[in-house]
């Protein structure tokens, strides 16, 4: 889990995502949740593919928890559904996948493969799956709901 303060510039590089929310009015924090595959995501397989699925279940999940504390706080949230690179609750017509080159501004590696790309990072490596979420709030506000990103969810 990481979290990046949204700069003018930053704000610039997702302007269009959330269409119904500017980005640069108040303060903002991105927060990037990277989970551990057992099957490097740059190798397809039947096994990779599998659990890739169960990991962007698990990432949605995770996701729905940090964005309902921040519902309940009254504060504007949401996130990148993993699986379609669209906002989760917001309409947009822009995308976010996890290969997409604005991602290497937070802190992540963009694979060229020749016939496609794929993520990396520091951490993990070619076995990585991720999203992220946009907040409207600063980065100490986002501190007290990172926990929620780190607990098991219920399968």
């Amino acid at each position: 889990v990481r979290t990046h303060t949204v700069t003018r510039r930053l704000a610039r590089d997702f302007d269009g995502l959330f269409p119904e929310h500017d980005l640069t009015s108040e303060s903002h924090t991105i927060v990037t949740l990277a989970m551990q595959t057992k099957h490097p995501q740059t190798a397809m397989s039947n096994e990779m593919l599998v659990e890739r699925q169960a990991v962007h279940a698990l990432l949605i999940e995770k996701m729905k928890a940090f964005k309902e504390y921040f519902d309940l706080a009254g504060l504007w949230c949401d996130f990148i559904d993993p699986t379609t690179g669209a906002p989760f609750s917001s309409d947009s017509a822009t995308t976010l996948l996890d290969c997409d080159e604005r991602y290497r501004k937070l802190g992540f590696e963009v694979l060229e493969l020749g016939c496609c790309r794929a993520l990396a990072c520091e951490q993990f490596g070619q076995c990585v799956a991720m999203t992220s979420a946009f907040v409207q709030a600063s980065e100490d506000a986002v501190a007290a709901a990172l926990p929620l990103l780190d607990r098991e969810v219920p399968t």
